[in-house]
């Protein structure tokens, strides 16, 4: 019964830049690629003091005036650049096509280890769903500027519209210390055994690249349908019949296909996993146990049978036994059949 378990758990994960070129807190792309932020000199005598935390270098390029200060305005128009290039046609919006630009240089660019352009891609279409939050299938000026005020809001600590060095120093300390106690904590759980977001997409997201056949990023239904198993065979044996399996795999690929385009993109797929992790993730730990893997596939299995059950055909409805009426005397010398028996059947045999 492993075909009746959830297929393709895996989960939204945005690409994170580095603290040198964009806000920790960021929710739009940078203007230009990441660099390396200028260290700070060791000042004589420091001794075993910790060095001091190095300002992001978008903050020089933020500060127009060179007074060590960001205004509100200027935060707004230095992280709005970004918007303004991939706007190819200056309509005021962008398009998937237009924000997916941002998968490829300047605004990214390949690193050792790290994610390959089509990985970006995907991972630029998540973020596209994010950022339209009023589903017109773009994302409007204000929907961007939105975040960048809030961007704005968490660094400007005493409220005064203004960002300085310290005030960004701090949110930067903040931020690094935040990730590398959940690097730790992540790293603590796994040993424990327990599932991280991160590990189930790693695992997950390759299972539906070899199901990708023409690696187009996109899976047809024909492509789906190869989690139905084989037909006969050895490997066939103790499985449903395949006709019933593939109506099981088609229902799963219809639950995913949110547009209805008759294929799955990578959207869906990671937008699907995200709600079955969070479904499963009980105790909300962010992790999952192997019970909460059990319980999930417990789940999975019923709703599986309850399908089942709306492929039987339809019982057919029960005949009403009727007592017989009495007996009624004989009219022109031929005998009435009781009611509710078919005639030429003896009483008892219905």
């Amino acid at each position: 019964m492993r075909l009746l378990s959830t297929v393709l758990v895996s989960s939204l994960a945005l690409a994170t830049s580095t603290f040198a070129q964009t806000p920790p807190t960021q929710g739009w792309p940078a203007s230009r690629p990441a660099t390396p932020p200028a260290q700070p000199s060791r000042p004589p005598q420091a001794g075993n003091a910790p060095a001091a935390v190095p300002l992001p270098s978008w903050f020089a390029e933020a500060d127009v005036d060179k007074n060590g200060e960001i205004t509100r305005a200027q935060f707004l128009a230095y992280r709005m650049k970004s918007f303004e290039e991939l706007d190819s046609n200056k309509d005021n919006k962008l398009s998937l096509e237009e924000y997916s630009k941002v998968a490829e240089p300047p605004y990214s660019v390949d690193a050792p280890g790290g994610p390959t352009v089509e990985e970006r891609r995907n991972r630029a279409r998540v973020e596209f769903q994010n950022l339209d939050t009023d589903r017109s299938g773009f994302v409007e000026r204000a929907e961007a500027e939105v975040l960048v005020h809030s961007e704005f809001n968490q660094y400007d600590t005493d409220r005064d519209n203004r960002l300085t060095e310290p005030e960004v120093r701090l949110i930067v300390q903040r931020a690094l210390a935040r990730q590398s106690a959940e690097r730790q904590q992540i790293e603590a759980r796994r040993r424990e055994g327990l599932t991280a977001l991160n590990d189930l997409m790693d695992i997950h997201l390759r299972d539906a690249d070899q199901i990708d056949k023409d690696h187009n990023g996109r899976i047809s239904q024909q492509e789906y349908l190869v989690l139905a198993g084989p037909a006969d065979g050895k490997e066939a044996q103790g499985l449903l019949p395949m006709d019933i399996r593939r109506k099981i795999i088609i229902r799963k690929f219809q639950e995913i296909d949110t547009d209805k385009d008759g294929v799955l993109s990578r959207v869906e797929l990671t937008a699907y996993a995200l709600r079955q992790f969070l479904e499963s993730d009980l105790n909300k730990d962010r992790f999952l146990n192997e019970e909460e893997g059990k319980k999930a596939q417990e789940r999975e299995t019923e709703k599986v049978k309850a399908f089942l059950q709306t492929l039987q055909p339809p019982a057919p409805p029960q005949q009403q036994q009727q007592r017989p009426a009495p007996a009624q005397p004989p009219r022109g010398g031929q005998p009435q059949p009781a009611p509710g028996l078919a005639p030429g059947l003896p009483q008892g045999t219905r």
